[in-house]
Order: C-alpha cells, then structure tokens, then sequence
C-alpha cells in the first residue's frame, strides 16, 4: 500500500461545535469549513497518497456518496477506501488504526484526527498523528504540522 492520510471529519474538516447542530450545505450534508478544506489541497497537492476516511460517519454513507460529498466540497484528491468498520460503534479509534497498520503494508502514513484517545498511540505511530481541534480544524498551524511530518518521517 502507498502513502495513507487517515482523515477524521468532525474536528479536521467539520468544525461545527458538538453542542450546535451541523449547517446543511446543498447536497443535504453536513458543510465543510472551507479554509480547512484549503488547507488540506494544499497538503495533498502534488503527493502521491490514498486518503483512508477514519471518521465514525463512514458508517452511514458508502464510498461513492462520500466521494460525490467531497467532490462538491473541492476537496481535490479522492477518497480511496475506509478504514474497516468495527463490529462495535464504539471500538475506539486508536483500535481501528492500530489493527489496520498491523494488518496492511502501509509506506508511510499520517493521521488527521481530533480523536484524544490516541495520545495513547505507540510512539513509532503517535509521531504520525496530527492532533486538530473539534471548532478549529485543520488551519494552517495544522498544515505546517502535517507538511513536517512528511518532509522529515516519510520515506518518499
């Protein structure tokens, strides 16, 4: 497998607060935060990579929908597939993309996530992850974070 960004969505690219509903955009889903949509062209312009949705609403969508959802969103690059759904709802995060780096020959990777229980990750993984925040997203502190890990822990 090639280079993997796992990307979460409430948190990196929804960045509506858990207490407020989410804004509806034209399509009937959930909007973007459109800076944060920006931010993540400009991470995934011109890199060779898979996008991996780890985000807990892969389960009520399949990959076609998710694709046209992010299509009309802008965001440039296609999803490729999603991380495994669990048997349970609430395997925690942290479990899903630790099994699937066991299991599947990844190159290299990056994690997109607001998820606090990977601060438990292993330390080879956790130098991997880029922790946003639920209401800010991936701005471009974020970005700047994210385009270190590749320039200096990938193997390109």
């Amino acid at each position: 497998m090639s280079n993997i960004i796992f990307l979460d969505l409430d948190g990196v690219l929804i960045t509506t607060p858990s207490w407020k509903a989410d804004q509806i955009d034209v399509d009937g889903y959930s909007m973007f935060n459109k800076k944060c949509v920006e931010n993540f062209n400009l991470l995934t312009e011109n890199l060779e990579c898979e996008i991996w949705l780890s985000s807990t609403r892969r389960m009520t969508k399949n990959l076609e929908e998710f694709r046209k959802i992010f299509s009309n969103r802008n965001i440039e690059k296609e999803i490729a597939g999603f991380l495994p759904i669990p048997k349970s709802y609430n395997t925690p995060r942290i479990d899903e993309i630790e099994s699937f780096l066991r299991k599947e020959k990844v190159g290299n990777f990056l994690i997109l996530d607001d998820d606090s229980s990977l601060h438990k990750l292993g330390e080879e993984n956790k130098k991997y992850w880029v922790r946003t925040h639920l209401t800010i997203g991936f701005d471009s502190e974020k970005l700047a974070e994210a385009k270190n890990i590749i320039t200096n822990l990938w193997k390109l």
